[in-house]
């Protein structure tokens, strides 16, 4: 009898920042990512990934903010509460980041390998679900493997025109190859776009749900 693969996922909210921005602006999708239909794709993929004889996905999902707790030190935050909400009506638990940012700055939330060792090292989770492109998370894949976790990574390239020039994001290639699975997003995103009906999961959603576009989404 097959036993669940038991995943964590991880969704780096910088990340999720510039891939919204690009799909939303600069592609033909017109729009952000959808995170119920983001999980359910990574349920799928994960059991594609990882084999075992799993037939079916037990997953905690986790999302990092790149800014400090809105509810102690934010003002003018209407849209982040609306994003938060959102987060957690899918399913996500919702970090905020208090290792060091100052002022606007945006950068990692490095809670997200403290709490990803932390599942690791008891044993709350078979292999490990990664959405972003920063180097600042490199060392955890080969740690989380060490600690018999396997590391399937969500990256993202794409190219998109900023002050008469072009900006072209990747995936930091250190981060790339500490994964034991690699999953080029932007990829994915153009197979699915072509088919004439969208498939289950499909991972934006039809139109942009807030009143107005949150500060920082």
């Amino acid at each position: 009898m097959s036993t669940a693969l038991r995943i964590g996922f991880f969704l780096d909210g910088f990340t999720l920042k510039k891939v919204n921005d690009y799909y939303r602006n600069f592609h033909d999708i017109r729009s952000h990512l959808d995170f119920r239909g983001l999980k359910t794709w990574v349920k799928r993929e994960a059991l594609k990934q990882f084999e075992g004889g799993y037939r079916e996905v037990e997953m905690e999902a986790h999302y990092y903010h790149p800014f400090p707790n809105p509810h102690i030190y934010g003002r003018d935050v209407d849209g982040t509460f609306k994003l938060e909400h959102e987060l957690q009506a899918a399913g996500f638990h919702v970090h905020y980041n208090n290792h060091g940012v100052v002022g606007d700055v945006l950068g990692p939330n490095l809670g997200l390998i403290e709490d990803a060792l932390l599942l690791a090292s008891y044993s709350k989770m078979d292999a490990a679900v990664l959405f972003s492109t920063q180097g600042q998370f490199a060392p955890l894949p080969d740690r989380l493997r060490a600690m018999g976790v396997p590391t399937m990574l969500l990256g993202w390239e794409f190219v998109y025109p900023k002050a008469k020039r072009n900006v072209y994001w990747k995936t930091d290639t250190c981060l790339r190859a500490t994964c034991a699975r690699y999953v080029a997003m932007e990829k994915v995103v153009e197979e699915n776009s072509k088919q004439p009906v969208r498939p289950k999961g499909w991972l934006f959603q039809k139109f942009h749900p807030y009143g107005r576009k949150p500060a920082w989404y």
